[in-house]
C-alpha cells in the first residue's frame, strides 16, 4: 500500500494532507523518515510526530441519519454542534455533506474509496430527497430543473410531486446547496429538505441521529 492511502486510512486525514504531512518530515517508517510514493505493509512501523500510528485492520461501513443544526464536520464552527458530537467516532471519513438546515442520510467509513464511490458527484449515483416548500402547488411546468447559479451548471434529475406542500427530488451530481438554489431561483422557499437514498444505501426507518453499520 502506498505510504499516503495508509496515512489517510489510519490518521483520518486526505491523501493530499499525507503527503504534506511527509513532505514536513512528519512520518517515519522503521525510524527513516518517509518518502512520497513510498510502500509499506503492515509489518512496518510508522509514527507521526514520534507517535506509532496503529493500523486499522479492517473497513467499517455506516449510514447516518443527520438532524437539523448539526454540521457536517469535525470541528464546531461558532454555537453549532457537529455530527460527531452524536457519532462518537471520528476515525470515521465522510462524503456527500448536508447542510446545517438540512437532515437525512450520509454515509461514513473508514474506507475513503467506498465514499468516493457512493457520493461523489463524477459518479453520478442517484441521490433522493424529500423537499417542503412554504407555498402549496408549484406549478412543475414551469418549474427550471436546470439553471446556471455563479458560473455553475445546476441540474435536477427529477422532480415530483408528493402532496401539495411535498416533493421527491432526485440529483446525480450534488454540488454545494444544489436543492435549495434551483428552488431559490424558482421563487419557491424550501422549509424543509430530507435525503433519504444515496444509491442503494436508504434511510428507512432510521430515527434521528441513529448511525447502523451496513455491508459494503
Amino acid at each position: 500500500m502506498r505510504i499516503n492511502k495508509y496515512l489517510a486510512l489510519n490518521l483520518n486525514t486526505s491523501r493530499r494532507e499525507a503527503d504534506r504531512l511527509i513532505e514536513k518530515k512528519l512520518i517515519k517508517v522503521n525510524g527513516i523518515e518517509g518518502k512520497l510514493g513510498q510502500l509499506v505493509n503492515e509489518s512496518d512501523v510508522l509514527t507521526y510526530k514520534n507517535e506509532v500510528i496503529n493500523s486499522i485492520s479492517e473497513h467499517k461501513y455506516y449510514k447516518f441519519y443527520k438532524p437539523k443544526n448539526y454540521t457536517s464536520s469535525r470541528t464546531s464552527q461558532g454555537n453549532s454542534k457537529t455530527m460527531y458530537e452524536l457519532i462518537n467516532n471520528k476515525n470515521l471519513k465522510y462524503s456527500g455533506r448536508l447542510d446545517k438546515d438540512s437532515e437525512g442520510l450520509m454515509l461514513l467509513s473508514t474506507d475513503g474509496d467506498w465514499l468516493n464511490i457512493n457520493a461523489h458527484p463524477s459518479k453520478e449515483v442517484s441521490k433522493k430527497y424529500i423537499v417542503t416548500t412554504d407555498i402549496e402547488d408549484v406549478d412543475l411546468t414551469k418549474f427550471n430543473k436546470s439553471i446556471n447559479d455563479n458560473n455553475e451548471k445546476l441540474i435536477l434529475y427529477s422532480i415530483n410531486k408528493i402532496t401539495k406542500y411535498q416533493y421527491a427530488v432526485t440529483l446525480k451530481t450534488g454540488k454545494n446547496r444544489e436543492i435549495r438554489r434551483i428552488f431559490e431561483y424558482n421563487n419557491v422557499k424550501i422549509t424543509n429538505l430530507k435525503r433519504i437514498s444515496i444509491g442503494k444505501h436508504t434511510l428507512g426507518n432510521m430515527k434521528i441521529g441513529e448511525l447502523k453499520e451496513v455491508k459494503k
